[in-house]
């Protein structure tokens, strides 16, 4: 055992020592690391056809007229007509950039020179693709004005984005070429560390050597692999300082950088062991960096390039690679697979090339030995049979086995991805439901929520229901309206609601026209807003974030403020009898001439800095709860 690490520190010591003596290589090969991102960054300049959806709920001649403009626009829409249904699989699915649909009465509104508006759905994971949207839209309206001769033509459009953020083009390029960069530096120091044995000779050193050469080899590999991670270092930060991308998940990038090192590392032993020569290892790793850059998603998301190509890319660890460095920088969800999965798929790609890069070194070193042994049988005429017997063995048990382990290492790297393309197909169909689902709810309460708006309105305007009285039918309907409105909202569209019956006086303390007794607005979102001479007993605001609000004169009896954010509130004479305000955030509360007892102030989670209902403040350092 204590010769084994002799050997393994000794070849790691050695290939550090050679590295030291060939500064201006490693140099060279780190400048040419930081050069590929420029070099990524030269395609930010290069535009494509955008596969984009037509949706059109306008059959006039106007609406065709347009969908031929969009199909002229230079170099922008690859146009596609589908139904809203299909074109919203499709863009969640990732097939599409976007959505154009022309609304109904698009030709009337054209025709008779009103306002009209075009909705565009994008899936801005690309904002190079968005901008040629966004670019060409306007342009193929104005060229459709020009050629339908219509000087005042009104079309407005409005976007409406898959993802909540953009993300540049370059910086997506810049994110990529860190795969590419791990790919040139590992995969050439360490085919250079095995080339370099074999076209110097020393293999035949190692050959003889107490332990087995695989040994003082993986020394070797190993130091590359050490430097190849400090080289890392530099396009990271340039990436960090001179693009300012800061990663939003260090470790998910630390993590998937030092796993393409440790592949493209066993690339590297596989190619030197194949090629022996230093000249053709390094020619062919910068051929094939290119290729691979733009071949595995590292230009734009793989799945807009259509099923083939989006299929090829998986066999490359590089997509995978991809997909994980711009989840860890940007956020982005690139690859339909979620990033366990990628995870997963380059840990069996390290595991197969590491089988393969041994199974290709040891015949290599096999061979090697096999010349080495018949120069020696000339010397020693009386070992000649017995040592052409052993090579023949040797050469027979490699020939008989290499196949089958070929085989296997093939059946597995394709069963596992296989079981990955499976497994993300399965993923992105239940996303789509969800997605679904989610959106038909959102649409159901916005209609909900405007029928209902459009009710009260009517009822306000026809009915004068701010003079009607509390036994009135308008009066009982609205109410009634109301309760079973808000059982049927979220959050955000309750405080929607609350904002729309205070602006129309039905539920100030002068009307009181509308009742919100009972009502559920737990966990609502109501900070810094205009809320006073309010009535709300009887409320459950348990939760809510109410921090700055004006509750000033108030009625708030038998209302539930437990747990509520009511930092820096105005409750200034309000009427707070029997009202919960138990663990809630009093801090810097205004409770001026406010109506509530001290029993109920001492259940509160913080009063500091709040004025009491005496005008005084507690004293500072007093602990509540």
């Amino acid at each position: 055992m204590k010769a084994l690490l002799v050997a393994l520190g000794g070849g790691f010591q050695a290939e550090l020592k050679q590295l030291s003596r060939s500064r201006l290589f490693v140099a060279l090969t780190i400048i040419q690391a930081i050069t590929f991102l420029f070099l990524a960054s030269l395609f930010g300049m290069t535009g494509s056809f955008a596969p984009t959806a037509i949706v059109t709920e306008d059959k006039g001649k106007l609406a065709n007229d347009f969908i031929t403009t969009l199909n002229a626009a230079h170099h922008s829409f690859d146009l596609h007509i589908m139904d809203t249904q299909a074109a919203q699989s499709a863009l969640h699915r990732g097939d599409l950039v976007a959505i154009i649909t022309i609304p109904q009465r698009f030709s009337e509104a054209i025709a008779r020179g009103e306002d009209t508006t075009i909705h565009v759905d994008v899936d801005n994971v690309n904002t190079d693709m968005t901008d040629d949207i966004q670019r060409a839209l306007p342009s193929a309206i104005v060229a459709f004005g020009h050629k339908l001769q219509l000087p005042h033509l009104h079309v407005q459009v409005a976007e409406h984005d898959l993802i909540d953020h953009d993300t540049g083009f370059i910086p997506y390029l810049v994110v990529s070429g860190l795969a590419l960069d791990a790919f040139v530096i590992a995969c050439i120091l360490s085919a250079m560390a095995v080339a370099r044995e074999f076209e110097a000779g020393t293999m035949k050193l190692l050959a003889v050597a107490p332990v087995h050469p695989l040994f003082s080899l993986l020394g070797r590999v190993l130091a590359t692999d050490l430097v190849a991670a400090v080289a890392m270092v530099f396009p990271v930060a340039v990436t960090i300082v001179g693009y300012r991308i800061v990663p939003l998940h260090p470790f998910e990038m630390l993590g998937v950088i030092l796993l393409c090192i440790i592949i493209f590392s066993c690339v590297g032993v596989a190619l030197g062991a194949i090629l022996k020569r230093t000249l053709p290892v390094a020619s062919l790793v910068f051929g094939l960096s290119l290729p691979l850059y733009l071949c595995s998603g590292s230009y734009e998301p793989q799945r807009f390039d259509g099923n083939l190509i989006w299929a090829l890319a998986h066999l490359s660890p590089v997509y995978y690679a991809v997909g994980i460095l711009q989840q860890a920088f940007h956020g982005l969800q690139v690859t339909p697979e979620a990033i366990s999965s990628d995870f997963i798929a380059l840990l069996t790609w390290a595991v197969c090339m590491l089988l393969l890069a041994g199974i290709l070194l040891r015949g290599a070193m096999l061979g090697r030995a096999a010349i080495w042994q018949r120069e020696k049988q000339q010397k020693q005429q009386h070992l000649r049979r017995a040592g052409s017997w052993l090579l023949q063995k040797q050469r027979f048990v490699l020939a008989a086995h290499k196949p089958l382990v070929l085989l296997a290492l093939f059946v597995l790297i394709a069963g596992g991805i296989w079981f990955n393309v499976l497994q993300s197909l399965s993923l992105q169909k239940s996303q789509q439901q969800q997605a679904a689902v989610e959106l038909a709810a959102a649409q159901r309460q916005d209609t909900s929520l405007l029928d209902y708006i459009n009710f009260i309105s009517d009822l306000l305007a026809h009915d004068n229901l701010l003079n009607t009285k509390k036994g009135d039918a308008a009066t009982a309907i609205a109410n009634a309206r109301t309760q079973e409105l808000l059982q049927q909202l979220d959050a955000d569209r309750k405080v929607t609601l609350i904002r729309f019956l205070y602006d129309a006086r039905l539920i100030k303390n002068d009307y009181k026209i509308i009742s919100l007794q009972g009502a559920d607005l737990r966990a609502v979102h109501l900070a810094n807003v205009d809320l006073n001479d309010i009535n709300l007993a009887g409320v459950n605001f348990s939760g809510a974030d109410l921090h700055g609000a004006d509750l000033s004169a108030a009625s708030l009896a038998s209302t539930n403020f437990s747990g509520a954010n009511l930092s820096g509130a105005n409750l200034s004479r309000t009427n707070m009898r029997d009202t919960d305000v138990s663990h809630a955030n009093l801090t810097n509360a205004n409770l001026q001439y406010a109506i509530v007892e001290a029993v109920q102030l001492e259940k509160a989670g913080s009063l500091a800095g709040a004025t009491l209902p005496d005008g005084s403040v507690p004293p500072a350092g007093l602990d509540q709860d």
